[in-house]
């Protein structure tokens, strides 16, 4: 008893030292077995106790060593709790009772022990050992302790992680004999195992590990699910709710687990719902958004409130309508347009004014290119010439066209009333000309002519000076407008004021001029006389003469510093206006060419002409790509709308023919709306414009009376 009587209390009193310490500390305790080596379990206590038979101990060992460990050592005997106090005494006693019994049956075999991974896997199984160890009784008073009983299991309940810990000492086995008497504490022998202990269910551990393991791939599948719901988010692909919701069921059902037995989770996982369009910022929302198509983001509005807001956000819209509907700018100078964009009002600086409704117009225009398809237009017709009309060209406000009559025409897009008249005196229209035409079953509108009347003579016009034979061609920008006539000659006229005043006539064709082009720098005209002009815009110069066709140049379109013209000899021919030099041909397969188009990216030719086709030539090597369906007469006009991909063309058979700009297949024919040969046929977004020998414009407006067109006018 000399190892408890000679040493100051400590909180260390029950942890002994290692076994080097304890060899150390022999030669000054001469009751101490100096050749002793104290065992993992030993490390713990001075009082061993088999753990592997008694698990309950455990944890009340454990109890006490918390006690005994317990930060507030600068006190000893006054930091101690009444608990700890019962714990360890309690610990005492029992471990002197052991020691007892197990000196008794040191000489007896260490019976088998139950596997520790059953321990592990059901520490609290109903199949208890023979042996209670609740109700051991004091080896002084010999009444039973079932308060210390009850402590033991409800710690075991309570700390079933310090068994794992301490698993390693159940594993060792402790010696078969050793020290008896005093010293017999310090290496006790535990009793022999009942013959009846109960033995875990073989796979037990193996069920246990897999359970845990598919609950851990479980989780790990649903973090991974939320990653690509956000990530399908960010690219634009939507995983819907209810989607989402048959993933997470799935999951939790355990869909896809191996195991031989059904697996009960503890644990109740609340699954994490995460909103990106209530949490990201608005501007991120609506560049996310805007990269969808029309269709996704009308489904995106159905998910709830916060993504219909988000949505439904003009700002959105705004870039999908643009992205849809915005034609490029492929060359510089830009290309004249033809009609209008049909992308609502401008600023001063050319950018889409805010504060409009762009989902309103992305429906008004998908309606419109409905009705292209399903060739439902609506027809106007404008009477006032009185002879054939050779030319036109129109935008957003007004339509002008030029006729044999030897007059130009100006009419109002909104009323489709006629503004002016412009012509020599000699070319004043008679009254009641034209008579009337026949008009087709689907005519909405067909303005009479104003011939002879007071309003009629009031917008008659004789500027300075003015053309005395038929208005063939001409070509208008916002500050200026070419006219060419079969008097060999070119005036340039000033539109930005109300009058149309003339500003310079053009001479040098020894012929009619049957076709005019222009940008910011050149003015371009071709002739009968099998020549091309190049003029400066600004000093109204001639700066080069395009010879190289053997007939009639019939059309010419530019691009930026390229130039196509077509020819009566049956060759078209792109030409570089710097140089002068025909770099490109492109033959028909018969006959000549009448009509030509120059795509606004400058890489397509399209021709037509005598041989009754429209043909689609590569620019750079010139390969024919395609012939079109033949029309039943002469293709005399040709009008390519690039970014809506649409052809159309205007032929001798009185027809219009509205074909595929990629394949040239035909989706739309217009055949006897007018009364006689189509000379000119040009579009834009909502209509064709097109003249005829029966001295009419005709309208074919595929966007009359749709809900919203008007907010696609611009300013």
């Amino acid at each position: 008893m000399t190892l408890h009587h000679n040493h100051k209390a400590s909180l260390l009193t029950h942890r002994p030292k290692t076994s080097s310490a304890a060899l150390d500390d022999a030669s000054g305790h001469g009751g101490f077995n100096a050749h002793m080596k104290r065992t993992a379990s030993q490390t713990f206590s001075a009082q061993h106790v088999d753990h592997g038979a008694y698990p309950q101990l455990a944890s009340v060992q454990e109890g006490m060593m918390r006690v005994d460990y317990a930060p507030s050592h600068a006190s000893h005997s006054s930091s101690l709790s009444r608990t700890g106090t019962v714990l360890k005494t309690g610990y005492k006693q029992i471990c002197r009772r052991l020691s007892t019994s197990s000196s008794a049956s040191s000489s007896a075999s260490v019976p088998r022990r139950p596997s520790l991974s059953g321990l592990l896997d059901n520490p609290l199984s109903s199949r208890k050992p023979s042996m209670d160890v609740g109700r051991l009784q004091h080896h002084d008073s010999g009444m039973p302790t079932p308060t210390l009983a009850d402590a033991a299991v409800t710690a075991v309940h309570s700390r079933f992680s310090s068994l794992k810990r301490l698993g390693s000492t159940r594993h060792r086995r402790p010696a078969t004999s050793g020290p008896s008497g005093e010293y017999a504490r310090y290496n006790p022998v535990p009793p022999p195992m009942p013959a009846n202990y109960p033995v875990p269910p073989p796979g037990q551990a193996a069920r246990a590990a897999a359970a845990a393991a598919n609950n851990e791939r479980l989780l790990q599948k649903r973090e991974v699910e939320e990653q690509q719901q956000t990530r399908a988010f960010l690219s634009g692909t939507l995983l819907c709710s209810h989607d989402m919701d048959d993933v997470i069921k799935d999951s939790e059902s355990g869909v896809g687990m191996q195991c031989s037995s059904p697996i009960a989770r503890a644990d109740s996982v609340q699954e994490k719902k995460f909103d990106p369009v209530q949490y990201l910022p608005a501007e991120i929302v609506t560049m996310v958004l805007s990269n969808l198509d029309a269709p996704s983001l009308i489904k995106t509005e159905q998910v709830s409130k916060n993504w219909y807001e988000a949505a439904t956000s003009p700002h959105v819209w705004k870039h999908i309508f643009l992205r849809r509907f915005e034609p490029e700018v492929h060359v510089q100078p830009e290309p004249i347009m033809m009609g209008g964009a049909g992308i609502g009002k401008l600023d001063s600086r050319g950018k889409s004014a805010p504060g409009q409704d762009w989902c309103t117009m992305y429906k008004a225009r998908m309606t419109i290119n409905r009705r292209w398809k399903g060739c439902n237009p609506n027809a106007i017709y404008l009477n006032g010439h009185t002879d054939s009309v050779y030319c036109c060209q129109f935008d957003e406000d007004k339509i002008i066209t030029g006729s044999r009559d030897r007059t130009i025409r100006v009419w109002d897009m909104k009323d489709y009333k006629c503004l002016k008249v412009i012509g020599g005196p000699s070319s004043r229209p008679q009254p009641n000309t034209p008579g009337p035409l026949e008009m087709h079953t689907q005519m909405v509108k067909n303005k009479p002519s104003m011939n002879g009347t007071r309003e009629g003579d009031a917008i008659y016009q004789v500027p300075e000076d003015y053309h005395e034979a038929s208005i063939l061609c001409l070509q208008y920008d916002n500050e200026i407008m070419v006219t060419g006539s079969s008097d060999f000659t070119c005036i340039v006229w000033d539109i930005t004021g109300s009058d149309y005043v003339p500003l310079h006539r053009l001479t040098g064709h020894s012929a009619g001029v049957l076709d005019v082009a222009l940008d910011d720098k050149h003015i371009i005209s071709c002739s009968k006389d099998a020549t091309i002009n190049v003029w400066d815009r600004k000093t109204f110069r001639r700066v080069r003469t395009l010879t190289g066709h053997r007939g009639p140049v019939n059309a010419v379109q530019l691009r930026g510093n390229l130039l196509v013209s077509a020819s009566g000899d049956g060759v078209a021919k792109l030409w570089n206006l710097e140089s002068g030099q025909c770099i490109k041909e492109f033959p028909s397969q018969d006959r000549g060419l009448a009509a030509v188009e120059f795509s606004d990216d400058a890489k397509y030719v399209l021709a037509g002409g005598n041989d009754h086709v429209v043909y689609k030539f590569d620019a750079m090597t010139g390969q024919l790509l395609y012939t079109s369906p033949k029309h039943g007469g002469l293709v005399r006009s040709l009008f390519l709308d690039a970014h809506n991909g649409r052809v159309v063309s205007g032929s001798y058979d009185q027809s219009i023919r509205i074909a595929d700009y990629a394949t040239g297949e035909t989706f739309g024919t217009y055949e006897n709306w007018t009364t006689s040969w189509i000379l000119s046929a040009k579009s834009d977004y909502r209509r064709v414009v097109a003249t005829s020998q029966d001295g009419r414009a005709l309208i074919l407006d595929f966007g009359w009376e749709t809900e919203g067109v008007n907010t696609l006018i611009g300013s």
